[in-house]
């Protein structure tokens, strides 16, 4: 059995409009507003990648490619990233060099 989605109707200046018709993504100006609120809401990290796709009632892949066509990092590469690569890194050099002795 599905749930029904309510939906709440909102306005908008028609300042934004013109802007929001530049988008590229979406057919409609309510796609465009959808998709846009969902990166906005993924980029304050309201919410994770995953549901920010949901929301934009994208897959997972296409709202990545979105994303990277805006040039917006979906991945998040912090120090524990980096020191896990260098640990990683000074192992293989190490395996590296045992190997070629």
């Amino acid at each position: 059995m599905a749930i029904e989605k309510e939906n709440i109707q909102v306005s908008i200046p028609s300042d934004f409009v013109p802007f929001v018709s530049l988008l590229k993504d979406g057919k409609t100006v309510d796609e465009k507003v959808k998709l846009s609120l969902a990166i906005g809401l993924f980029l304050s990290k309201t919410v994770t990648l995953a549901k920010a796709a949901e929301l934009a009632g994208k897959s997972l892949w296409e709202f990545i490619d979105i994303l990277k066509a805006q040039e917006i990092c979906w991945g998040e590469y912090g120090q524990e990233q980096e020191r896990q690569d260098e640990l990683t890194l000074t192992k293989l050099m190490m395996e590296t060099e045992n190997y070629n002795d």
